[in-house]
């Protein structure tokens, strides 16, 4: 049996709501995210009061009475780093699944599986029964099945390592809140170059009839009703990056003269031929040398959010820690390492288009 790490009832009811809105007001005020916070209070207040509280609960949960003693002399003490980073990795590991839930909400389902378990996903056809016309003295025709497999998938170990400097940790300029805050970030985007990689490399998979290897007006409308019909009529998005979808616009001139000024401020339309347009955001290859982007802008993705998702995001237990000796460096540094356990792949019953754009 894992161990499980517990909240106080303290942390229940003061710092994981704080820690919350904390996170919502966070993603609001720098990524224009949508979602309701206290307004009553500053994000860099509520960022001191999730570190008071996160201090109060790593003491209590180290069972050391820090009210005595100088942060600079508990800070070093093994039971409280453990603790630190216990309390901390709860913290992430309570907001991830619903912050990477909601931004792929179009395109992805989160599921969380315990330590040494196996997801699986059962596939049922969604296409409609065929309906035939038969003879009065025909029994039966021919035969269509609705269970169709099962699909696994196995989360793999994804790791984090950063260093502490040990003279701004004693000195209290090192934020948990940001550091959390930091971690969710980069899981974040990790997935997302994880989950649109798993549906453009699908594009050589597609049958004809859902890929387009160039845009044109006809081509575009076609391939969204094409999804639309093929998914039982459930409503189709085009989604894409904002520049790949700055790329859907009328070819005649006399129709581009109505979107001049929604067109600039947006960088893209939300609307084209009764498709509703939705952006996601760029990331970053942190391989590359000069920040490239991670995403492909010349792929525009046609999905039916009601219907199953493309792609399943799995969560394996909880987030491990593993620190280095206590400050052992030279240099007065200390490493840590986060351990996160996901998976994601592209199972679903769901039709869906890819078409190919081009970017200038």
């Amino acid at each position: 049996m894992r161990n499980v790490i517990k909240f106080s009832e303290n942390a229940e009811k003061n710092l994981i709501p704080a820690w919350k809105d904390y996170v919502t007001h966070y993603r609001v005020e720098n990524f224009s995210k949508k979602g309701t916070f206290d307004v009553s209070c500053s994000l860099e207040d509520k960022e001191a009061l999730v570190n008071k509280a996160i201090e109060s609960e790593v003491c209590k949960l180290a069972n050391l009475d820090c009210s005595f003693v100088d942060k600079a002399v508990y800070s070093t003490n093994p039971q409280y780093q453990w603790a630190t980073f216990a309390v901390v990795n709860k913290l992430i590991d309570i907001v991830t699944p619903a912050i990477v839930k909601e931004d792929f909400m179009n395109v992805a389902e989160v599921t969380n599986i315990g330590y040494g378990d196996t997801a699986e996903f059962d596939i049922k056809s969604a296409d409609l029964f065929k309906v035939v016309k038969n003879g009065n003295s025909r029994r039966h025709v021919e035969v269509q099945k609705q269970f169709t497999g099962t699909k696994t998938l196995v989360p793999e170990n994804h790791t984090i390592t950063t260093e502490v400097d040990l003279y701004r940790v004693l000195a209290g300029k090192e934020s948990l809140a940001d550091y959390a805050m930091k971690v969710i970030l980069s899981i974040e985007s990790e997935i997302a170059i994880d989950v649109m990689a798993a549906v453009k490399t699908s594009f050589d998979t597609l049958t004809t009839n859902f890929k387009e290897n160039a845009y044109s007006e006809t081509a575009f409308k076609k391939l969204a009703q094409r999804v639309q019909a093929a998914n039982g009529g459930a409503r189709v998005v085009a989604i894409g990056t904002e520049l790949g979808l700055g790329t859907i616009l009328p070819t005649n001139d006399y129709m581009k003269m109505g979107i001049g000024e929604e067109y600039t401020k947006m960088g893209y339309l939300p609307v084209f031929k009764n498709v509703p347009l939705v952006a996601i955001s760029q990331k970053i290859n942190w391989d590359s040398e000069d920040y490239d982007f991670a995403l492909d802008d010349g792929y525009i993705y046609f999905v039916s959010p009601q219907t199953r998702k493309l792609v399943q995001i799995v969560f394996e237990g909880d987030t491990l820690a593993i620190t280095g000796d206590q400050f052992g460096n030279s240099n007065l540094t200390q490493k840590s390492s986060l351990h996160k356990r996901w998976a994601v792949g592209l199972i679903t019953n769901s039709k869906y288009g890819i078409m190919k754009t081009t970017v200038s």
